[in-house]
């Protein structure tokens, strides 16, 4: 597993990087890996991110699981568990939340490590932003994927989503009508990224993308 040499710790807060500090040395790190936006600035440095996901594709998170994290965690942070069901614990510490979730689907790439902590790649930060995007597409989201768009074509990961959600059937003609809805994401504030990205050019970019995907699936058919 490689190490991230040059983690982008400017785009996350003091106190997020000291949660990350310390979950990677307790021993259930082992079990879990860093996702969503978090990973993603990271790795790419695109943005402030403000929150932590960590997903395990093995721990169910049952009782004494989630007992483990809250006990490993209480003498470093003040917080207060906001969820906590099997499947799901949810943390506030002081104003940021955390969470861990267990998430049966396989790790389709390499991970890298930061602080002991287990980062996904593109490709599944990619594949799991696609999900999210056609479940409810809030504008953050569309915003890291078009990052991640700009290493891995958006083709590969609706290519390789069956793999990753072997059970949704026709997943990138699901997620395809989604990327071009930003109804949600029209109510949302303004994100700042870095190098500087308008949401007039993110709504163009999939607007683009997928006439020109749909054409060549159609044409494929035909």
């Amino acid at each position: 597993m490689a190490i991230l040499t040059q983690p982008h710790w400017e785009q996350v807060s003091p106190l997020l990087q000291e949660v990350i500090v310390q979950v990677g040395h307790q021993p259930f790190a082992k079990r879990f890996y860093l996702a969503g936006g978090t990973a993603l600035a990271l790795q790419l440095g695109h943005r402030v991110s403000v929150d932590l996901d960590f997903f395990s594709v093995n721990d169910e998170l049952l009782d004494e699981n989630r007992r483990e994290i809250v006990t490993a965690l209480r003498p470093y942070f003040s917080f207060q568990i906001v969820h906590d069901v099997v499947g799901s614990l949810l943390l506030d510490v002081q104003g940021t939340a955390v969470g861990f979730f267990g998430y049966g689907y396989p790790l389709l790439a390499e991970t890298t490590t930061v602080e002991g902590v287990a980062l996904a790649g593109l490709l599944d930060i990619g594949l799991m932003k696609l999900d999210a995007i056609a479940s409810r597409g809030v504008r953050k989201d569309f915003y890291d994927l078009y990052f991640i768009a700009q290493h891995l074509p958006l083709t590969e990961l609706l290519e390789r989503g069956q793999e990753k959600y072997p059970h949704t059937r026709d997943f990138g003609m699901m997620v395809l009508d989604s990327l071009v809805d930003f109804s949600v994401a029209e109510q949302q504030a303004a994100i700042e990224t870095s190098p500087p990205v308008s949401w007039e050019e993110i709504k163009n970019f999939y607007t683009e993308a997928a006439q020109a995907i749909g054409r060549n699936w159609f044409e494929d058919e035909s």
